[in-house]
């Protein structure tokens, strides 16, 4: 029995503290990611040729996604009975689909584009024009998997794990609602990402809310999950 909770214990801490720090590294990428001009081709090239933070903020996010994917691991364990149970699994599931997506999407923008955007503006001018083109083509690949990873990941997924939430007595159970509006809206997000085939203002200002919600949900799930380990690590001790 003592093991158990050792076990669960340490469960918690790990899981509260991937939530925590992986939110915010997400988070905090997702909001200082440089903003890149709507029709104007040769704009989003200069955006990311100039940037000297492109990478850095890319590489921060995937630190962060890796993190929250532990937590997730954390959450499901926490909520296992019933059907709030079940759909803990489906979560956990989702999850991993759209956290495999979500790596891809952030490692071709924060690496393959910046590569291939510096080569634009290194190349002659001659050749600028076609080398212009596999930026953009890079740039459209990006934007389909980033309507997939709002509706896979911080749709679906978020969904799932709310409503796991709101069946459960693990957490307060206007949380798990909270993830579900969240989920939903994001859904919402990557359809009309998909819908449109390009940027545009409405999807910009979506890209940066949607993750925001998830993320600081996500980071409340973390606060609660080491208060649980607190909580655990007394009563041990009693």
């Amino acid at each position: 029995m003592a093991l158990d909770k050792a076990k669960e214990r340490t469960i918690y801490w790990i899981g509260g503290l991937t939530a925590m720090v992986g939110s915010l590294a997400g988070m905090i990428g997702n909001l200082l990611h440089p903003e890149t001009p709507l029709d104007d081709d040769a704009g989003i090239a200069k955006t990311i040729s100039t940037s000297d933070s492109w990478l850095a903020l890319h590489l921060t996010i995937v630190f962060g996604i890796l993190l929250m994917l532990g937590a997730l691991v954390a959450l499901a364990h926490s909520i296992r009975d019933g059907a709030a149970g079940a759909l803990s699994k489906f979560g956990m599931a989702a999850g991993i689909a759209g956290i495999a997506v979500g790596l891809i999407l952030v490692i071709l923008d924060g690496v393959a584009a910046k590569e291939l955007a510096d080569r634009w503006a290194a190349a002659p001018p001659v050749e600028q024009p076609a080398a212009l083109q596999i930026v953009l083509a890079n740039e459209t690949i990006n934007f389909a998997l980033a309507s997939l990873f709002n509706i896979l990941f911080a749709g679906v997924t978020f969904i799932l794990f709310g409503l796991a939430v709101a069946l459960s007595d693990t957490y307060p159970r206007w949380l798990g609602w909270i993830a579900v509006v969240a989920g939903a809206g994001s859904i919402g997000s990557g359809i009309l990402q998909a819908t449109a085939g390009k940027p545009t203002e409405a999807t910009q200002i979506l890209t940066i809310i949607g993750p925001t919600v998830i993320t600081l949900w996500l980071f409340v799930i973390g606060i609660l999950m080491v208060r649980k380990a607190v909580a655990l690590g007394a009563a041990s001790a009693a």
